[in-house]
């Protein structure tokens, strides 16, 4: 689906006129019937965004690029949903890595200091070998 079918279907589940449209957004009720028989595209970016805002949309609904209908609050949650996803990971993350590193620190605290030199120097020979 396009701009200006979009356009419609939304000013339409709305309620609205073309006239009533044209006045909250400060344009001519000629323009939106431009805008909404595909014969032009609004060149500013804010009137797209102040429409999408009227209609409670993304402009990636009202750009007809995804079919699902997303209120901007909605993609706040989706948005803040997935920031709290990869901050749980990272901190289970860290979790691990600190368990892991305590448990070597365990396992090679009853070793001599030579020893324990030689496994720092295999495990920066492996690190080295592993980021190449």
């Amino acid at each position: 689906m396009d701009f200006s079918t979009r356009l419609k279907e939304l000013r339409e589940r709305n309620e609205m006129t073309q006239e009533d449209l044209a006045g909250i957004l400060k344009i001519t009720r000629q323009a939106v019937g431009n805008y909404e028989q595909g014969t032009r595209f609004p060149k500013d970016e804010k009137l797209l965004t102040k429409i999408a805002d009227i209609f409670d949309v993304s402009l990636d609904y009202l750009l007809g690029r995804i079919n699902i209908y997303e209120k901007a609050e909605d993609v706040e949650l989706i948005d803040r949903i997935i920031i709290d996803y990869v901050n749980e990971k990272q901190e289970k993350y860290h979790t691990e890595k600190t368990m892991t590193l305590k448990k070597l620190l365990i396992s090679v605290n009853d070793l001599p200091y030579e020893t324990i030199d030689k496994i720092v120097q295999a495990i920066k020979i492996l690190k080295s070998s592993l980021y190449k």
